[in-house]
């Protein structure tokens, strides 16, 4: 059986034919239930189907059969090495659902994991805007361009000493529509119930865009930051992160 790249042009051609033949059956022929009945080395279905390629297949099944054909390692995962064509269909259905199912599962664990470390992380860290200033060009000064200026300040809530952490700070309007958000990475010691001040961040401002015309123009008080940690690392090297690749504990 061939896969892969060089079974593109052929899937492409039996699909077309496939299918074609698909939109004018109402139901299964003579010929097509003797096609159905048929068992094959399910290593040579990709010729099987080139060979039968103007069968009136209905077209879930004609789709389902490509769909076996380009899948890598089918041979390999095949319940037999040979199979009727009704047995492969049934076979290729209960794995597609086995494998939504498997999907789903990974998904609602991931998005529980998530949470959970969402509920850890959200008490750890208290963040704070003390000052916003703009600050335009002044060549004579050696400014060539506008900026935005951002001071933060960082509370530990928790009770480890942090070595660094980084998250996403997100300005909100009144009515609770994003002004401008970003991802601050933060290396800045902090012990339990301290609260630290780092050197303002300076933002580009970009004339064209939106967010800054927005962040520039609304005052500090008329903004709330909602902020989001998404890593923390303590001074003993753990680590609680969001991204798995990051490592987690």
């Amino acid at each position: 059986m061939q896969t892969g790249q060089p079974f593109r042009g052929i899937a492409a051609v039996l699909c077309a034919q496939l299918c074609a033949g698909a939109l004018l059956a109402c139901r299964p022929h003579a010929r097509e239930e003797a096609f159905l009945a048929r068992r094959v080395p399910v290593a040579r279905l990709d010729s099987v189907l080139r060979s039968s390629d103007s069968l009136r297949l209905p077209f879930a099944d004609a789709r389902l059969l490509l769909g076996v054909v380009a899948e890598t390692g089918f041979a390999r995962n095949a319940p037999h090495d040979t199979m009727t064509i009704t047995e492969i269909l049934a076979w290729a259905r209960a794995e597609r659902l086995r494998k939504l199912q498997v999907d789903a599962a990974a998904t609602a664990a991931d998005r529980a994991r998530q949470d959970s470390l969402k509920r850890l992380l959200e008490p750890l860290l208290v963040v704070t805007v003390v000052k916003k200033s703009y600050m335009p060009r002044d060549p004579a000064s050696e400014q060539f361009e506008d900026y935005i200026s951002l001071a933060f300040a960082y509370r530990n809530s928790g009770t480890q000493r942090i070595r660094a952490f980084q998250g996403d700070a997100t300005f909100l309007d009144a009515f609770g529509d994003s002004i401008y958000s970003a991802h601050l990475k933060v290396d800045l010691p902090l012990a339990p119930g301290q609260t630290r001040r780092e050197p303002a961040r300076i933002v580009r401002f970009n004339p064209f865009r939106v967010a800054h015309q927005r962040l520039r123009d609304t005052p500090l008080d008329k903004m709330t930051l909602v902020w989001q940690t998404t890593d923390v690392v303590f001074n003993d090297s753990t680590r609680i992160s969001l991204t798995p690749e990051r490592g987690d504990h």
